[in-house]
């Protein structure tokens, strides 16, 4: 190989370089160097030829612990030492073959740091030099080293392990001298300090966990920052909120970039929050998507103020100038909101804008779903109220057990000597139907007597749930029996059988209607499907090449419908053959991923798993904008109250980007 610089090299052990190499200057450099070393540590060379014609060896400054072994060097100067100052060249009997000096290299003393300079005798050399051309002249600077038959001294056999030193080389092909050369590579990157990117970090701190901007006039943040990296400078509280706004400007864009190369229809739920620190109200809404790879994903798309009055009209335009300004309003497959009766004149106002509802599935009928989650509470709450005084008199001593420590350890010792469990009585929140059920279950559990053992009241709290039931199911059952439907174990069998125990009477009247509204469903996915086919380029015909233009329109009008003639019947059977093949062996109680089964599905069904695609990503509650105002009311502090509108937008926005885009962390845990 050529001459070689090693610079810099800091081993935790000792390390070989060489091992019966040649180390020859290049030829247009007769002069050069062969080995130098700088800020070098823990370095062996040993059984080499270095014939370079100035230094053969150079160790510079800041090097130590370098162990040279049986070494060739000539014809050159030798070795420069910069360490031993006064001696340039170490002692050497014949400058052009080395020192007359015998001794066994020890690559395990760690703690010999001093610097080692050991030549072997010319015999030794002169087989180093034969051994080094082993009958094709190809050097093997790691293979075993055998004795030579006019040495006298007995050596114990060793094999030279593999130098990690040669992991920074690259070896060429051999030569006309049939040699290898070899070439180190490139210094590898250093880590540099960069103001601007560590700034962007403590935005996304800042953001990430809902600190307030005058952290960094912190005193003892100041101090760690500085301990950690003197050369980092604190922003300001004003600097500080420009560069959050502009990590929430640049994720706003990435995200808009990412939404618009999405082949899908996006779903959207949406709530609104008042703010009581500030007296107004927010309103968060959110996107819900199942992306290229078939995952579920959800992004809040904005955290905007609303007007005092919450009326239809504002909610409306609100929620359709988010959509145009992300350009998601045809695109739009769903709206999940709540039972508010301004929300259904929201719907209704959204729905009256021709052209947005020509984009919507189904000339938007499957358009509006209600929050199964406050349908849910609805239903439980007009069941609770039939026991509305039993509950309200549990609810009252649990209060009043709570309310100080001294009736506590009463109620505790009344506990221990009825053999009552050892759990502290709760109270609910009104409305939330759970906690309820929880506080009833307690209170049974602590005093059996709270309750009446007679339950008069149970069928007619099953009779006022169903009612309520009946009233929400109307809307979006459409779009939750096609959902089931698309469960390739049960099908439409599970939504037969679930009906017939709720209406009996009904069931065939609406297992026909379902089945219609599939049909219409998947046709309109159908066409649009024929359409981007046809529109992709490399469909027209050259007229020039064909005759008139009249001919060659009637012509292409020929092929395009003939090919819907061809394509009609195969492409509409692709539903009824995915009702009619038998139900998928999966267990129902076995974990079961649905989107798996139509990503691996899909090319058998094109256009029914786009269809599945955009259905299974409509959310069935409004809890993922409602966990927003969680978000807003820590932002929200009394603290920190004093926040504008597009700062509070901003903040809110950017976490949710932020910390969905970290995988495997439970932010919640802070």
């Amino acid at each position: 190989m050529t001459a070689t610089l090693v610079e810099a090299v800091q081993l935790m052990a000792k390390v070989q370089f060489g091992g019966n190499a040649i180390i020859t200057a290049p030829g247009d450099s007769p002069n050069t160097d062969g080995i130098v070393m700088q800020g070098t540590q823990h370095i062996q060379i040993t059984r080499s030829i270095i014939g370079t014609g100035d230094d053969c060896i150079a160790i510079l400054t800041d090097s130590y612990d370098v162990k040279i072994n049986r070494c060739t060097c000539g014809p050159s100067h030798g070795i420069r030492n910069d360490l031993q100052r006064g001696q340039r060249y170490p002692k050497m009997a014949d400058p052009q073959r080395g020192s007359v000096q015998e001794e066994e290299p020890d690559l395990s003393d760690e703690d010999d740091m001093g610097l080692g300079l050991n030549f072997e005798s010319r015999e030794e050399i002169e087989r180093i030099e034969n051994d080094a051309r082993d009958g094709d002249g190809t050097p093997t600077p790691n293979e075993p080293v055998a004795d030579s038959a006019a040495t006298t001294k007995k050596r114990k056999s060793r094999t030279v392990k593999n130098s990690i030193v040669w992991e920074h080389f690259d070896s060429s092909e051999k030569d006309e001298d049939d040699f290898f050369t070899a070439t180190c590579q490139p210094k590898p990157s250093v880590w540099e300090f960069d103001q601007k990117r560590s700034r962007k970090n403590l935005a996304n701190m800042i953001i990430g966990h809902e600190y307030p901007f005058n952290s960094a006039t912190h005193h003892f943040l100041k101090v760690f920052a500085t301990d950690l990296q003197p050369c980092f400078k604190m922003p300001s509280r004003t600097t500080l909120r420009s560069d959050c706004m502009t990590v929430y400007e640049e994720e706003k864009l990435n995200l808009y970039e990412l939404l618009g190369k999405m082949d899908c229809k996006v779903s959207f739920t949406s709530d609104l929050w008042t703010c009581k620190g500030k007296d107004m109200a927010f309103m968060a809404l959110t996107c819900h998507y199942i992306d290229d790879n078939w995952k579920l994903r959800k992004r809040l798309l904005t955290f905007t103020p609303m007007p005092s009055l919450h009326t239809g009209k504002h909610i409306s335009q609100a929620i359709y100038d988010k959509l145009v300004l992300w350009n998601l309003d045809k695109r739009a497959f769903s709206l999940v909101l709540d039972n508010a009766s301004a929300n259904d004149a929201a719907i209704k106002d959204l729905l009256s804008k021709n052209h947005f509802r020509k984009n919507l599935p189904c000339d938007g009928q499957i358009f509006h779903l209600r929050c199964g989650c406050h349908i849910l509470n609805l239903i439980v709450q007009d069941g609770l109220s039939v026991m509305s005084g039993e509950i309200d008199a549990i609810r009252d001593t649990m209060k009043y057990i709570r309310h100080s420590q001294p009736r506590m350890e009463k109620f505790k010792l009344a506990a221990s000597q009825v053999n009552a469990p050892d759990k502290k009585p709760a109270y609910d929140v009104q409305t939330r139907w759970n906690s309820t059920y929880i506080m009833l279950d307690l209170a049974l559990q602590l005093k059996a007597a709270i309750v009446s053992s007679a339950y008069p009241f149970v069928v007619q709290m099953g009779k006022d749930m169903f009612l309520k039931w009946n009233k929400y199911w109307e809307i979006g059952n459409g779009v939750l029996a096609i959902a089931c439907a698309l469960d390739p174990r049960c099908k439409l069998a599970v939504v037969e059988y679930y009906f017939k125990m709720m209406h009996p009477e009904k069931v065939q009247s609406f297992m026909t209607d379902l089945k219609s509204c599939f049909e219409d469903l998947f046709n309109e996915y159908l066409i649009s499907n024929n359409k981007a086919s046809q529109s992709q380029p490399g469909k027209s015909t050259d007229a020039s090449s064909s005759g008139s233009k009249e001919e060659t329109d009637t012509r292409a009008g020929l092929k395009n419908f003939l090919n819907d003639k061809k394509q009609a019947d195969p492409i509409l059977s692709e539903l009824d053959q995915y009702l009619s093949e038998p139900l998928d062996s999966c267990n129902l109680d076995d974990d079961f991923d649905i989107l798996s089964w139509w990503k691996l599905k899909s090319p058998k069904y094109p256009v029914l798993s786009r269809l599945a695609r955009d259905i299974l990503a409509v959310p069935i509650s409004t809890v993922a904008s409602e966990s927003t105002f969680s978000t807003a009311g820590r932002t929200l502090s009394p603290t920190r109250s004093s926040l504008n509108d597009e700062s509070i937008e901003a903040l809110v926005c950017a976490q949710n980007w932020l910390r969905t885009a970290v995988i495997g962390i439970n932010f919640n845990l802070y």
